[in-house]
Formats: structure tokens, sequence, C-alpha cells
């Protein structure tokens, strides 16, 4: 990792830049990172490790461990408002990261990846299961609402797009193609599957950008040197497939028009408007050779900091904090194989979104079909999400000419709603009524 000029400047820096994000008048902030350690993994009966949930605050520098979970290894955590929801092995557990209480907790299986819409919390699935690979759970309780069948194989990330929930097939360690699974997230059925092709093969990351939705594929095992990342749009159901030369594992984060991915062991990053790497080393590789590497990271897009937990898997991990340009500014203390970590941003009204149309307009309102959204800068799309007054979310299909941008509202009933407009420039929300 590149050097700082010296520890109390550094200090400063991380100072300025935590304070900054929490009273400048921002519309976010980030109240705590919350990281979950697989422990060491202990395969004999009666293991003396196990999975941890941890809480570091980045104002006072404190790290809390306020949760173990009797297993032997963590997949996943997501944040949603006040709750974290994490995947370990053969749990699934929801925790209240204000109080640090436990809250609710089921026993699963075939544990993937997971993701939150509409106070749903989708499930995906891999190895060992062989059928059912997405299920869908109440977000209060945890309790099964769906399992979407049909799917042909192992699953990794879903996301929101348009009018569909598109979730990663890699079909596993023996697959040879990956695709993608659209899924009506009305009644949780199989739409269909898009076979994206042998260079896709490891589709695990999604992320949706500027109406397009971004794969990362990672570089199979047992080879090095050849990554992928897919392109679909979804308003024109085309993909293309880029190569991009360096062996690539897990997707990290956006922060503007950057995607920040494991890139040859280490942290690198790609540019979403040229389709080209930018930097390979803005994090090097810690030592992949002598088995030390990077379990987990994330990207703190308010602040620009990229939040690194690294380790052996045997005897020691620690967490890194850089700027997402690769400087050095902190550390905090993990556990052993930090497997999953997510960042838990906060708003003054508890939405990730502030008020303010001087970045768009919108009309006609009141609306009866069509909505014109019409950006008033160079800022570019990424989502258009609406909701009711109690935070309902609904689907959303668009289509965009220039800058403007047509978005189905005939499907909804009757009423007020919020219309979240999410550029690479921030997030701006305005109401609207539909007649």
């Amino acid at each position: 990792m590149k050097k700082s000029v010296c520890a109390c400047f550094v200090l400063v820096v991380f100072v300025l830049l935590i304070n900054d994000a929490i009273f400048a008048q921002r519309n976010e902030w980030v109240n705590q990172v919350i990281v979950v350690n697989g422990g060491l993994y202990e395969s004999v009966p009666n293991p003396v490790d196990y999975v941890t949930v941890q809480s570091f605050n980045p104002v006072t520098q404190q790290t809390t461990v306020f949760g173990t979970i009797y297993t032997q290894s963590t997949q996943d955590i997501v944040v949603k408002d006040n709750f974290a929801y994490v995947a370990a092995q053969d749990s699934i557990v929801k925790y209240n990261i204000d109080t640090y209480q436990r809250i609710a907790a089921i026993p699963d299986s075939g544990l993937s990846k997971l993701y939150i819409y509409n106070n749903r919390l989708i499930v995906t699935k891999q190895w060992p299961v062989k059928r059912f690979f997405v299920e869908v759970l109440n977000t209060n309780d945890l309790s099964l609402i769906y399992r979407t069948q049909n799917i042909s194989g192992d699953c990794g990330e879903a996301i929101i797009a348009g009018d569909s929930l598109y979730v990663a097939v890699n079909g596993g360690f023996l697959s040879t193609e990956g695709k993608l699974a659209v899924i009506n997230p009305y009644n949780w059925k199989l739409r269909r599957e898009i076979n994206l092709g042998t260079e896709a093969k490891g589709i695990l990351n999604l992320y949706n950008y500027n109406g397009l939705i971004y794969a990362i594929c990672h570089t199979p095992e047992g080879t090095t040197g050849i990554g992928n990342i897919t392109v679909y749009d979804y308003h024109l159901s085309v993909f293309e497939n880029i190569p991009v030369g360096v062996t690539l594992g897990d997707g990290y984060g956006l922060k503007d028009n950057l995607l920040y991915a494991n890139m040859n062991h280490g942290i690198g990053s790609f540019n979403l408007l040229t389709n080209k790497i930018v930097d390979t080393t803005l994090i090097p590789d810690p030592g992949f050779i002598n088995r030390v590497s990077i379990s987990s990271a994330a990207v703190d897009y308010v602040n620009g900091l990229l939040y690194t937990n690294i380790g052996n898997m045997l005897t020691f991990g620690r967490g890194l904090i850089a700027t997402v340009a690769g400087d050095s500014i902190g550390s905090y203390t993990t556990g052993l194989n930090a497997d999953a970590i997510a960042i838990d941003y906060r708003t003054p009204v508890g939405i990730n979104s502030y008020s303010d149309t001087s970045e768009f307009s919108l009309y006609p309102n009141p609306v009866s079909n069509e909505l014109i959204v019409e950006l008033k800068n160079k800022s570019l799309m990424r989502e258009i999400i609406i909701s009711n007054p109690t935070g309902e979310s609904f689907c959303t299909s668009f289509t965009s000419s220039n800058r403007l941008f047509y978005v189905t509202c005939s499907n909804l009933p009757k009423g007020l709603y919020f219309l979240t407009i999410k550029t690479d420039k921030g997030n701006s929300i305005t109401k609207f009524i539909k007649d």
C-alpha cells in the first residue's frame, strides 16, 4: 500500500474526512462499518472459534464485537436502515445495529449472497443446494415467502434493475458459462435466463450504473491474467463481454464512475465510462504467494475510502483504511477470516437521498401514464426509484433519449409518491402524484 507522509498528517487527514462527512451538511454519513469474522475453520468436533460480528466506529476508532454465531464460516452481510443481516454457513441472523441485539435467526444451507428489496431479503444459493437457488424471506422475522424454481445452477449476487430482479448464475465450479436469471419481483417467479457465454464464467458481483448492469466474472481457478466484466443493457436486452487482462476477484463497490475490484490479488479500479482499467495496484497484493490475502473490502462512497480486510486464514487478520487513491490512512482490528463487510450509511431522515430538484425536472405532475425526467447537468443516471410515503418501493421501468428519461407509472395505484434519482453526482428526491 502507498505510504503516507507521516503519522500525524495521516491522522489529521482522516479526522477531516470523517468530520466533513458528518458535519458539513451532507445527506449521508458513515455511522459504522460492520465486519463478520468467519473465525478459524475447525473440521474436528467441539470447535473453539466461531463466527463473530463486530462494529468499527470511524470517529472514535473503536471496535466492538457484539455477536457470535456458532458456526464455522461466513458468506455475506447486508445492512438496511438500523439492521444487519448475516449469512453464516448454516444460519441467517438479523441484528439491530443500534442496540447490537440479535433480533431473529433461522437455519439454512448453501448460502451465497444477500440482497434487500422492498422489505424482502433475497437469499441466493450455491452447492450443496441442487434446486431452489433463490429464496425470498420476510425481513421482519426471516420467515420464508417464496422459493424460485428452474434456475439452472449456483448463484451469486442479485440486483434490481428496471422491472426485474437479476441474479448472477455461475453454475458452480464445473460450469463453463455465465448467465443472468431474470425474476419477476411481484411474484418471484423466473422469467428467463440469459446466457452470457463462456467469457462470463465465474459471474458473481452485479452493479447497476447508468442504465446498465456490470457483472464481475471471477478468473477461473488455476488460471491467471484472464478476467472478464460483462455489461448488460437491460433496456435493449444486449450484452458485451469485456476482457480485462488481469486475475479478477470480488467486486468491492462504486465511487462515482469507478468500479473497485480485486485485481491480481490486490485492489484496482475500472472506469465505467471508458470500460477500461484505470489502476491495478491501488492496494497491492498483500502477499498472496505467502498465503496472505484480501478476505473482503468495501468502498465508502461518501468519504472516498476503502475498508480492506486482510489475513492469512490461520493466525492473523487486520483491517486497513485507505483513500480510493490508494493512500493508507488508518487501520482497525478484526478476527480471522473477515470474509464479509458492510457499511452502515445514515441520513437525517433515514433514507439515502435528499430533497433537491435543482439537478432535474419532472413533468407532468400529476401523472397518468408516463413521467418525464429531464437531467439539467452532465451527470449520468444510475437508477430511478419510486416509493410511497410508507417506504415501499415499486419496480420502475424507463427508457431514455439524450437527457430525457421516460418512466412508466401506469401500473401505480393513485396517490402520493417519492421519486429518487441516483446519478454519479449524488442522489435527489422529490414528490409527485399519480392520478
